[in-house]
């Protein structure tokens, strides 16, 4: 499977199974500051529109009331149901972008739990986290020239962990 250029757009179904695997993946607590996060940034009007699909979409009907409040939308996603109800609607894909590259998810993988397991992330969250792909380094504690080791500046293994 080749990389994905820089130009290719990514599908709908793309950003719904991204969504998923960062739901998935991350605490409660992550999710549901996702879940405001991403739908404070959209329009009130779309924020609107997608209340309104997810309750035609729910023949139960949620139990909260649903609003175009960001918070309560994230109350209302920690339903089941709901979170069902979201990857069937038509514009599943802009909350499902929007909920990936929410402030709390990016956090989640740079300075959170989630940066201990960026090894084993898809690539997608590494680009997402900014992280540095790169091959391993061979052990190397740093990459510059004349920055000390782990050990005191006078223990013959200070400095530059390439020359050790």
């Amino acid at each position: 499977m080749g990389r994905r250029r820089a130009h290719d757009a990514i599908t709908a179904d793309e950003y719904i199974a991204r969504y998923a695997y960062v739901l998935g993946n991350v605490p409660a607590s992550v999710a549901a500051n996702a879940y405001a996060a991403a739908f404070s940034q959209l329009p009130v009007m779309q924020r609107a529109e997608i209340v309104r699909q997810l309750s035609a979409e729910r023949l139960d009907g949620p139990k909260e009331q649903a609003s175009v409040d960001p918070h309560g939308f994230a109350v209302l996603m920690h339903d089941l149901l709901s979170r069902e109800a979201l990857v069937r609607i038509r514009d599943a894909a802009v909350i499902a972008a929007a909920f990936v590259a929410s402030p709390p998810v990016v956090a989640y993988y740079t300075t959170g739990a989630g940066s201990v397991t960026m090894d084993q992330q898809p690539p997608w969250i590494h680009q997402l986290a900014g992280h540095d792909t790169s091959p391993v380094d061979g052990g190397r504690t740093h990459h510059r020239r004349g920055v000390p080791g782990f050990m005191s500046l006078d223990h013959p293994n200070a400095g530059d962990s390439r020359n050790w």
